[in-house]
C-alpha cells in the first residue's frame, strides 16, 4: 500500500472514530459521566487520591471521661481594632472534637461526670509598624482562651489554664479584600489551633488525688 493510499484510510477511520479526547466536547460531559458513576467507585478513588497526599484517618481520641458539659465563655472580648470572625465560638469546635471520640455531650453540668469551662475568651489586634504614610502596614493578632476542668464533684482537675496564640500578618489599601480575607482565615487558624489545645490537654488531664 502506497503512503497516500495509508494516509487516506488514517483520515477515513479517524472521521468516523474520532479520539476520545475530540468526543469530550466540554467539561458538562465529563461532569455528566462522573455522576453516573456508582458511589462505591467514587469512594474508592477519593480514598486513593487522599492516601497519595499523605491523608489518613486517626483512629478516636481516648479521654478520662464519658460525658462532657462544655460551658460556653463567661466573658468575651475584643480590643480596640475590629477582628473579622472573631465572634466564632471556641465551644462548636471542641464540642466537634468529643463527639466524634464518642464522649456523650449534655446540656447541663449535672448530667455530665465532666465540664469544660471556658471562662474568658479575648481576641485583641495590634498595630507592629507603619508606611512611610503613616498607616498600618503590619498587624499581630491575638487570641486568649481561659478555661478550666471540672468534675461532678465540682472538683478541679489541674490548675484554671490558659491559651494564647499570636499571629502577625501584613496588610495593603490595594489588597484590601484580599487581605481581609486573609485575616478571617488567619482568625479561624487560631480558634481551632486553640480548640486542639484543648482537646490534647482533656486527653493528659489528671484526676485529682
Amino acid at each position: 500500500m502506497t503512503n497516500d493510499a495509508k494516509l487516506q484510510q488514517r483520515e477515513s477511520y479517524l472521521s468516523t472514530n474520532p479520539p476520545a479526547a475530540a468526543t469530550c466536547a466540554s467539561d458538562t460531559h465529563w461532569r455528566s459521566f462522573v455522576t453516573r458513576l456508582p458511589s462505591f467507585v467514587l469512594l474508592i478513588v477519593a480514598t486513593t487520591m487522599m492516601s497519595a497526599c499523605g491523608f489518613h484517618l486517626r483512629g478516636a481520641a481516648s479521654y478520662p471521661f464519658s460525658s462532657v458539659y462544655v460551658q460556653a465563655p463567661t466573658t468575651f472580648g475584643v480590643g480596640t481594632l475590629t477582628v473579622p470572625g472573631a465572634g466564632a465560638p471556641i465551644v462548636p469546635d471542641v464540642v466537634a472534637g468529643l463527639s466524634g471520640s464518642g464522649i456523650a455531650m449534655k446540656t447541663k453540668a449535672e448530667d455530665a461526670d465532666f465540664s469544660v469551662r471556658f471562662l474568658q475568651v479575648f481576641f485583641d489586634k495590634r498595630v507592629l509598624s507603619l508606611s512611610g504614610g503613616g498607616r498600618a502596614r503590619e498587624f499581630e493578632l491575638e487570641y486568649r482562651v481561659r478555661y478550666e476542668f471540672v468534675d461532678v464533684k465540682g472538683r478541679l482537675w489541674g490548675e484554671p489554664g490558659e491559651i494564647t496564640i499570636r499571629r502577625d500578618f501584613s496588610f495593603a489599601e490595594s489588597q484590601a479584600l484580599a487581605k481581609e480575607a486573609e485575616e478571617r482565615q488567619l482568625v479561624r487558624d487560631m480558634q481551632l489551633d486553640a480548640a486542639a489545645q484543648i482537646l490534647r490537654r482533656l486527653q493528659s488531664v489528671k484526676r485529682p488525688g
